[in-house]
């Protein structure tokens, strides 16, 4: 079980990223800052994902939290965990029910997919657990976060698909806890698997 709320007031990784899975999935399709003209991706029949970028994610406080001077951090520790759970995702919905082979090597019908998250502004303080003055805590959402996925030819490096931009994340009021956010963040990264697969059988026979 990963540790989702951290000692030290630190906010793990976790809690960050069940959130971006979600900002790909306001529309039916993928919502897109840009498409290449004429798009057809029905030439693509694998997929190469890269491992989440989170090298360089900021971590910001709410609008309500701007007057403290304490710095909210992530730790990057459970990383590993945490990708192990989004390749599970898309090894389930891009290849195992959408039928697209997740590859290593580039190829002419190999589509790249790789997406940062850049920013994110969680809603509760890291290390708030529920129940612990009395009360419990529930929170509709997680919070804000900025992300940039892109969507390449895995051999051309062309772009053919950019997502990138600021969502709000959640829509159902849950409690504070690490099952839950380990929960979410299984769900969400099967989703965006899903809208991902949908898009790409788009057209296809």
């Amino acid at each position: 079980m990963i540790n989702v709320i951290s000692a030290g007031r630190k906010l793990v990784l976790g809690l960050m990223l069940l959130l971006f899975a979600g900002s790909l999935l306001a529309a039916t399709t993928i919502p897109a800052t840009y498409i290449k003209p004429d798009l057809d991706l029905t030439k693509y029949k694998k997929v190469k994902v890269k491992p989440l970028n989170i090298s360089d994610t900021e971590v910001l406080k709410p609008s309500w939290e701007q007057g403290s001077t304490e710095e909210w951090t992530f730790e990057k520790g459970t990383g590993e965990e945490i990708q192990k759970l989004f390749m599970d995702a898309m090894h389930e919905q891009l290849e195992n029910i959408g039928g697209y082979p997740i590859v290593d090597k580039s190829g002419p019908d190999v589509l790249r997919i790789e997406v940062e998250v850049l920013s994110l502004t969680p809603y509760t303080k890291p290390g708030t657990k529920s129940g612990d003055d009395g009360h419990e805590i529930e929170t509709l959402g997680s919070g804000d976060l900025v992300i940039s996925a892109e969507f390449r030819d895995s051999q051309t490096r062309e772009l053919l698909i950019l997502v990138e931009g600021e969502r709000t994340i959640g829509d159902e009021y849950r409690t504070l806890s690490p099952e839950n956010h380990i929960d979410n963040l299984k769900n969400l990264f099967s989703a965006w698997g899903e809208k991902i697969s949908h898009a790409l059988s788009e057209g296809r026979d």
